[in-house]
């Protein structure tokens, strides 16, 4: 029987056909789990594929829109699941957003603050919607998907986004220690460099500002990597399924580097 079968989970940031929370989505139902696919209404046709290939593994699917900024749209996905599928289980918080400067004196208020809404807080509003159900139905895993820039600054990533990421992992640890005895784990998955369309635009932003082609830039960024290449989604999809699963059982509060051996940042 699959590991996850009868489970119901949330991803967010799952409307891009070639993003992490596609393949998380796409990887939870294969081991069984039915899957609410959450992301912004301008990705609706990507949610509804996500959703689409949740259901060809024979899971129930639920495509659903909500801004992670948004307390109310928040609380609204997290009702709705309740009432379609009768639980969460599982909570995956992907959706997140890299903007702005490398120069720390460049960035605006607006970078810092949008930044900040997304990645930490739309992680804390679905944590903080989805626990009380998690607690009284004796548990769940809440999988926060930080970065390796959670764990060090990695130029020319934004120091916005640096520091909103170590605050996820901050965020996973101090849920975890509070909530463990409700039987919630939380863990923080902190991947490299991985092939998806926000590493697709990183390579042409590298290439722009350094004079680089898109290849040179690939090739720079391959060569700081023991591995030699970026991760492939699913292959971050495999972790997030082994935390949820019963392998992760007895993992919480960890922030676990998936990154090829990506050796650079400070």
């Amino acid at each position: 029987m699959p590991s996850l079968t009868g489970k119901k989970a949330i991803v967010t940031g799952a409307g891009h056909a070639k993003g992490i929370g596609h393949a998380i989505a796409q990887k939870l139902a294969a081991e069984g789990a039915d899957v609410a696919a959450v992301d912004l209404a301008s990705s609706a046709k990507g949610l509804e594929q996500t959703a689409a290939a949740v259901r060809d593994r024979g899971c129930r699917a639920l495509a659903l829109n909500a801004d992670v900024r948004s307390t109310e749209e928040v609380e609204a996905v997290v009702e709705a699941v309740l009432g379609e599928f009768g639980g969460v289980d599982i909570l995956v918080n992907n959706a997140g957003i890299g903007i702005g400067s490398e120069n720390f004196l460049e960035l605006t208020d607006e970078d810092w603050l949008v930044t900040l809404d997304v990645n930490l807080l739309g992680a804390m509003r679905f944590s903080r919607a989805a626990l009380p159900s998690m607690c009284e139905a004796g548990g769940g895993s809440i999988i926060n998907i930080a970065s390796l820039c959670g764990l060090r600054h990695i130029p020319p990533t934004p120091p916005s986004y640096t520091a909103s990421k170590f605050a996820v992992v901050g965020l996973t640890k101090a849920i975890a220690m509070e909530f463990g005895a409700s039987g919630v784990r939380c863990n923080a998955i902190c991947p490299g460099s991985v092939d998806t369309q926000m590493r697709d635009t990183v390579m042409e932003l590298m290439a722009g500002d350094s004079g680089m082609t898109h290849a040179e830039a690939d090739a720079e960024e391959r060569a700081t990597i023991a591995l030699g290449r970026p991760a492939d989604p699913n292959e971050i999809a495999e972790t997030a399924a082994f935390l949820a699963g019963p392998g992760g059982s007895y993992i919480t509060g960890a922030a676990l580097p998936v990154d090829g051996g990506m050796g650079v940042g400070l």
